[in-house]
């Protein structure tokens, strides 16, 4: 049975999101770089950068329109796209880019909250980030993005084993010689039952590295939220409410 209406569906779908997350993002920026007031700077920046890093990954998204199919114990994230001069090889380093920006965005939320939770604090880091050295806060998301692409790339590189195990389903589903098909697998098992160390390494890596930042967010929000009215019963009733809606809106991002 074909997949392919699916897949067009998703397509249009991800062109809805994409034309969504530029309008909004834009706006997003122009009002917090121009029309915020009471926002610290140093923050204000870092809401800019994630915006910006929103864009990039719809930017990758709409260039690659990765689409992911899952058959019995395996996992495909293929593109679809074929663009002249361009090697497979190259197109698969940009559908596993897509996962490291993923990477890098969910990262950010760390960076985000951590400051969140040292404003509150009136942590002395709170001073020391600003100007060029912002760019260490950025740095943090950035490794962690590089990394899961990396991680995305070595292990889910697509091999023989997957191409076997992937040819019958891709070429039913979406008429595509999987040879031929830039991407990458997850293979839980080879032919013996075994589970395969790729998928091991994927599993582990990417769980390792998103586990990472929701632990950093987890402690860093039970903490702001136990003493969230406790710290500020001293300031403004507008300045509390302020302070609570940023804290709501990086748990609904999360």
């Amino acid at each position: 049975m074909s997949s392919l209406p699916v897949y067009n569906i998703a397509h249009i779908f991800s062109t809805c999101g994409f034309v969504a997350t530029v309008v909004l993002n834009l706006t997003f920026i122009f009002l917090t770089a121009f029309h915020t007031r009471q926002i610290d700077k140093t923050y204000k920046e870092l809401l800019i950068v994630f915006s910006v890093l929103c864009l990039i990954f719809s930017f990758i998204e709409m260039l690659v329109h990765p689409f992911y199919h899952s058959f019995n114990g395996g996992l495909i994230n293929f593109n679809m796209v074929r663009w002249t001069g361009w090697s497979e090889d190259w197109i698969t380093v940009l559908v596993a880019s897509y996962s490291g920006v993923y990477v890098t965005i969910v990262s950010f939320f760390t960076v985000l909250f951590v400051f969140r939770y040292w404003t509150m604090m009136s942590n002395p880091l709170v001073n020391f980030f600003k100007g060029w050295k912002l760019v260490i806060l950025i740095s943090w998301a950035v490794v962690f993005g590089v990394i899961g692409g990396g991680v995305v790339l070595y292990f889910g590189w697509i091999d023989d084993y997957s191409r076997d195990y992937m040819r019958a389903v891709m070429l039913e589903h979406y008429a595509l010689d999987v040879d031929h098909v830039s991407g990458y697998t997850v293979i839980a098992y080879d032919s013996s039952g075994n589970m395969r160390w790729q998928a091991f390494g994927f599993s582990f890596g990417i769980i390792f590295l998103m586990g990472i930042q929701f632990t950093i967010v987890g402690i860093c929000g039970l903490q702001m939220h136990l003493k969230m009215n406790e710290m500020l019963k001293n300031v403004s009733a507008e300045h509390r409410r302020l302070q609570k809606q940023f804290f709501k809106s990086l748990v609904l991002q999360v």
